[in-house]
């Protein structure tokens, strides 16, 4: 049995966003497993030059891929690649495994208008293709079934943020850290963590927090954006990916949003966290913070089962939900989960449902 992924050109020099740090860590399990990266040109080649992969990848297949071997691919990919896999498994036998990375069409695109639509319909088709797709949570799940998919459909449930020995001790060493002094009036300031491309975060400049909470902000953000920050938000600058952990692992808990909303989710970035589970979730987790999400997102059904964070509708209703939260239960379940993401735990377990046969 061999297992054979197309090659996402993953840059490993860019870590700056967390598509880099994301699917490397994909390929690290993948290469956990056994699997091996199918030849592809260089990132940086020119368009004309990428046209190779294809002659490449049908060799590959008709010569080297067998009936017990599985042939992964990751979408976003090239549609192109996914119908020639598709075609030659008719000829060859294997089995094909897809891992959702991103539903563009369904992150950025108009749901109800027909070029919308559309592009719905070949995202789904290019899903669908394969024979087993891991799909972020049961919310994709119910989507694809929805949409017309019959693959057997297995939920990761949560991004995994695999790390260094270095790295730990680094964690480590930042948990242990003396916590800061307390707010002028003695209550203690709960600082939570949010970390990602500030520029598409809307709510971030029109949003209200409760008093004695700060929001520590680490990503790229423009410079005419942060003097529209509200001044309980602390930006903090761009980190590598393998930095982040560190630098929130002494805060308290970590925020999973998105959108344009002042208060409740609002535009399709924020309503795509039905369907995706934000890898800002699995770097909090993974840090050992207890985290706070929508109660619609697709990452919302993990905190519960786990108790490692809290979900709201509207932010306005975070004071009492933090109020009302034990926090010691969900900080201990934060980091007892941690370990398992920091080892690719989760994408592992599914990966092994596939290749033992076990998959529904």
């Amino acid at each position: 049995m061999g297992l054979y992924a197309l090659n996402q050109r993953t840059s490993h020099g860019d870590n700056y966003h967390a598509g880099g740090k994301a699917m490397q860590d994909v390929f690290a399990v993948l290469r956990e497993k056994g699997g091996k990266t199918i030849w592809s040109m260089p990132k940086n080649s020119s368009k004309y030059v990428k046209i190779l992969d294809l002659p490449y990848l049908a060799a590959f297949l008709l010569f080297r891929a067998g009936k017990t071997d599985f042939i992964f691919y990751a979408v976003p990919e090239n549609h192109i690649k996914i119908r020639m896999i598709k075609r030659l498994q008719k000829l060859k036998k294997y089995q094909i495994i897809c891992f959702i990375n991103d539903l563009n069409a369904f992150r950025y695109g108009d749901m109800e208008s027909e070029a919308g639509k559309k592009n719905q319909y070949r995202e789904i088709e290019e899903v669908g293709a394969a024979d087993y797709v891991l799909a972020p949570n049961e919310n994709t799940k119910e989507l694809l079934l929805q949409k017309g998919v019959d693959s057997h459909v297995i939920p990761v449930k949560v991004w995994d943020y695999i790390m260094t020995e270095e790295q730990k001790e680094k964690l480590e060493e930042a948990r242990n850290k003396p916590e800061p002094e307390n707010a002028s009036d003695g209550e203690k300031m709960l600082r939570i963590a949010f970390a990602g491309n500030l520029n598409k975060s809307g709510f971030l400049f029109h949003m209200k927090f409760p008093e004695n909470v700060s929001l520590e902000l680490w990503g790229m953000l423009e410079e005419e954006k942060k003097e529209k920050l509200p001044p309980f938000c602390h930006y903090h600058g761009v980190l590598a990916a393998d930095e982040v952990p560190a630098a929130v692992a002494g805060l308290d808990y970590g925020l999973v949003w998105d959108g344009e909303g002042e208060d409740e989710i609002e535009g399709s970035l924020g309503e795509y966290l039905r369907y995706n589970n934000s890898h800002k979730c699995g770097l909090y987790l993974a840090s050992g913070l207890p985290v706070i999400v929508w109660s619609n997102a697709g990452m919302a059904r993990l905190v519960k089962e786990r108790q490692c964070g809290i979900c709201i509708d509207r932010l306005s209703a975070l004071p009492q939900k933090l109020r009302e939260t034990d926090y010691g239960t969900v900080k201990r379940n934060a980091q007892e989960i941690s370990e398992e993401l920091q080892r690719g735990a989760y994408l592992s377990r599914a990966f092994d449902r596939i290749l033992g046969g076990k998959a529904e």
